[in-house]
């Protein structure tokens, strides 16, 4: 009997395990691209005469997400395409990464206004490094350099007028972003071990910047991507998973009278 009740509480134990105990799989990490001037790209003067013919120079255009299909608010996935060992505190590992999707549109004026315009990944994305520090029982750190190669295009209505492609690498190999092994407050859109621009003390979301290396300077501001008003992230609900539609409207209790 003792021998039994032994097993027991070792087994209970093991499952009480906090989920830091866990390594980190690879995986896609969904964003929300911050607009508002936080996050832009500057264009050539060739680029700006691709796209509707005019001659501006250098010209910087701010850029604000559009969402992608059932992913909530969410604009931007970057796959990691290796798990990260984290055995220890202190622990880091360096696992490859890829942009996977992306869609953006201007935030505000530009020199081909009043087109509108649209970026999204073109042809294959290079592959570069995250590296993520765990500096606590409820995680760390980390930074990235992501590469990115997009198409812009100018449309008037749903005609396009003119594109171009810009390629460079976003990185924030400078500043550290958090990240924690528990959800945000208000649960995160996709279950899963760890959640990146989330604070660990606090479990609020944070917002975390990559800047571009190039000449021609590029801003991208992201934090976790959440779901609509009157929705919820399925993870929270803990029902089954839809591969296209990440949220769910959260059926109200009915109060009979």
């Amino acid at each position: 009997m003792k021998a039994r009740i032994f097993v027991l509480c070792l087994v209970a134990a093991i499952c009480a395990l906090p989920i830091v105990a866990q390594n980190i799989p690879a995986g896609d990490d969904l964003w929300s691209t911050v607009g508002g001037g936080s996050s832009y790209t500057t264009l050539t003067d060739a680029d700006w005469f691709a796209l509707c013919g005019v001659h501006p120079g250098n010209v910087t255009v701010n850029l604000k997400g559009q969402a992608l299909s059932g992913m909530g608010n969410g604009d931007t996935i970057v796959t990691r395409l290796d798990a990260a060992s984290l055995p220890t505190v202190p622990s880091s590992a360096t696992v490859r990464i890829q942009l996977k999707s992306l869609s953006m549109v201007n935030d505000g004026s530009h020199p081909c206004s009043p087109y509108t315009l649209t970026v999204v990944p073109s042809g294959t994305q290079s592959i570069d490094n995250m590296t993520i520090t765990r500096s606590g029982s409820g995680g760390g750190t980390f930074v990235a350099v992501v590469p990115v190669k997009v198409a812009i295009t100018a449309y008037n209505g749903g005609t396009v007028v003119g594109s171009t492609v810009v390629s460079g690498s976003l990185g924030d190999t400078t500043t550290t972003t958090p990240w924690s092994y528990s959800p945000p407050v208000g649960g995160a859109i996709q279950p899963s071990p760890w959640y990146p621009a989330v604070d660990p003390n606090t479990q609020r979301p944070v917002t975390g910047c990559r800047f571009g290396n190039e000449s021609a300077p590029s801003e991208h501001c992201y934090q976790q991507a959440s779901c609509p008003g009157g929705a919820v992230a399925k993870s929270t609900i803990r029902s089954k998973a839809i591969a296209k539609n990440l949220c769910a409207v959260q059926a109200q209790p009915v109060i009979e009278r």
